[in-house]
């Protein structure tokens, strides 16, 4: 069910026919010239339209041609990313072949092309399991095209190498919207049971996916280099020793969303910070020196020895007698702190590398919605 098929060495696109009348004239000129040709197997041709309504060709007859029929659904995507591709300077070349220097044949659902940029976008109705992915993305990049994969599956790996993205149809409008896997996102438990929507983060339709990631919307990882708020929070606690009141710094979080709407803030604490960072317990206490925490009733934050850990660790203090506040103990008022303040912050990309619970909430996709120009 392509969107072209040849008229000797000429292309005809089906998108290009725009009125039904138009539509029908084709369909009767082909019926007495039969000159209209598959691309894929050289047999004759008939007009169509979908159940959804999209214009295309089929092979006139079934014969040996190999090429997977498409569903309806399938061949509507497929327009749908020519004509965002259409509002781009790019150029789309739907069903577009081609050959690896080492003789392999490829053919993208739809071909963008800029100059001597190439990027292959798949739309995966059926199911594909990740080596066969991995197989076809590598054929691409030895014919120096970037492959761009949306899949109607739940179940695909979240990396930089294969942008990969979920697709779902909607039937009631016959549109179709692209969905981001959020921090929380898994491919061995998407789609199962009810928290399946704790797994997407942005929702975009697909038209303005397209546009936007040809227009240099669609950024992996952003966070990384960024400059951002930094939020504390903090809890008061009764200390053990000398049984006052004192605060704690119980929580921080980079607060990426208020300078990349729709970007998942990354959450972290100071002893993550320490124990992760190359001199992390001096970034730590640079970040948040002791006049400032005074400020908001917070006691220093610095190495003590603690008897009961056997050993030293970066802590927080009473404010009255600077007895250590143990990491245990905070735990018991981990849902209780609330933003006292924040400080301003870069995001250095080394520290994205070395914050391992933080990696899920840095290295994913990210699509920048306010810019859209749609």
């Amino acid at each position: 069910m392509p969107l072209k098929c040849l008229r000797g060495d000429d292309d005809i696109y089906s998108f290009n026919i725009e009125s039904d009348e138009a539509w029908e004239s084709l369909r009767k000129l082909n019926s007495k010239s039969k000159d209209l040709r598959m691309p894929c197997c050289g047999s004759a041709v008939v007009l169509r339209t979908s159940k959804l309504g999209t214009k295309h060709f089929a092979h006139a007859r079934i014969g040996a041609c190999t090429t997977a029929p498409e569903t309806a659904e399938h061949l509507l995507a497929k327009l749908a990313v020519v004509e965002a591709i259409q509002k781009t300077d790019w150029t789309p070349l739907p069903e577009q072949a081609g050959e690896t220097p080492s003789g392999e044949q490829w053919r993208a659902d739809v071909l963008a092309v800029k100059n001597n940029t190439k990027i292959a976008f798949e739309i995966q109705w059926s199911r594909q399991d990740k080596i066969e992915t991995g197989r076809r993305q590598k054929r691409y990049e030895e014919a120096g095209v970037r492959g761009l994969w949306f899949f109607r599956q739940k179940d695909f790996s979240v990396e930089k190498e294969i942008p990969s993205f979920r697709l779902v149809f909607e039937a009631e409008t016959k549109s179709f919207r692209i969905q981001l896997p959020s921090p929380y996102y898994a491919p061995e438990w998407a789609g199962r049971g009810k928290s399946d929507f704790l797994f997407w983060k942005q929702s975009i339709p697909l038209p303005i996916f397209v546009e936007g990631a040809l227009n240099g919307k669609l950024r992996f990882a952003p966070a990384l280099g960024q400059k951002m708020p930094m939020e504390v929070s903090t809890v008061q606690i009764e200390c053990w020793r000398c049984k006052k009141l004192t605060g704690v710094v119980n929580g921080l979080n980079f607060a990426v969303s208020r300078v990349l709407p729709g970007h998942t803030d990354i959450p972290t604490s100071i002893y993550d910070l320490s124990d992760e960072l190359p001199n992390g317990e001096a970034v730590v206490m640079s970040m948040l020196p002791a006049s400032l925490l005074r400020k908001y009733g917070v006691g220093v934050i610095k190495p003590r020895y603690s008897k009961t850990a056997g050993e030293e660790y970066i802590s927080n203090g009473c404010i009255h007698c600077d007895a250590l506040q143990g990491r245990f103990f905070e735990h018991e008022y981990i849902f209780e702190g609330k933003k006292a303040f924040e400080i301003e912050v870069e995001f250095k990309p080394e520290r994205g590398l070395l914050l391992e619970e933080a990696k899920p909430y840095i290295y994913r996709w990210w699509f920048n919605e306010a810019e859209s120009s749609s």
